[in-house]
């Protein structure tokens, strides 16, 4: 059991640090906040993490819900999952700005005219955007064992509280780290990421092939 917990926690904590990857959320985070005070912006960081600290666990507490009622199977979702999470690591491996970031200019005009940009977009859908949400539902579906869930909890704990402190810091870190320096961390990340929507791949089709099996036949 164990082993079982030591290998869902070593699957699920990196595949959420990495998803949500705080770095290519710093320079938006940066820009939505230029004009506001340390505190204010503090505060904003502290309301963003928190809503999207809500939805991912909301969706990890509902995703059994979700494919009963839409009558997905857990295999379907595992395979779409790895392969929405794959392109979202071929963008990363180029350096270029994830899905959950793409915003029309007349969106980003809108978030830099408001106050509190906190909800929308930092939140959602920069934070907890499709990928995040896939994940989480791809990692709830897998939690089997009593103590999975919990773990899992856990683990959106951890990578949101990482994504905060990355970005109370993010303007003091911007003065040090170059531009080239946050694109190579974010091509490291988006390989790992590669390989983690493989796994969900493959074991989506594991799960899946009994009912292939029963097609053929």
């Amino acid at each position: 059991m164990l082993k079982e917990l030591i290998s869902y926690t070593a699957l699920a904590l990196p595949s959420l640090i990495i998803i949500t990857n705080p770095f290519s959320a710093a320079p938006v985070f940066l820009t939505l906040t230029a004009s506001h005070t340390e505190a204010a912006r503090k505060a904003i960081a502290r309301k963003a993490c928190r809503t999207a600290l809500i939805v991912l666990v909301l969706f990890s507490l509902t995703g059994t819900l979700i494919f009963k009622v839409f009558s997905i199977t857990i295999g379907a979702f595992q395979i779409a999952g790895g392969l929405i999470l794959f392109t979202v690591a071929m963008r990363m491996l180029h350096a270029a700005t994830p899905l959950r970031l793409k915003q029309t200019p007349k969106e980003m005009k809108e978030a830099m005219a408001k106050n509190d940009p906190s909800i929308v977009p930092i939140a959602i859908p920069m934070i907890s955007g499709p990928g995040a949400i896939t994940t989480v539902l791809v990692l709830a579906s897998d939690a089997k064992g009593y103590w999975e869930l919990p773990i899992l909890m856990v683990c959106i704990v951890l990578s949101v509280i990482i994504i905060y402190q990355v970005l109370l810091h993010v303007p003091r870190m911007s003065k040090y780290l170059g531009t080239s320096f946050l694109n190579t961390l974010n091509r490291i990340m988006g390989l790992i990421l590669a390989a983690v929507a493989v796994q969900f791949v493959i074991n989506g089709v594991k799960a899946a092939l009994p009912e292939i099996m029963k097609v053929i036949q």
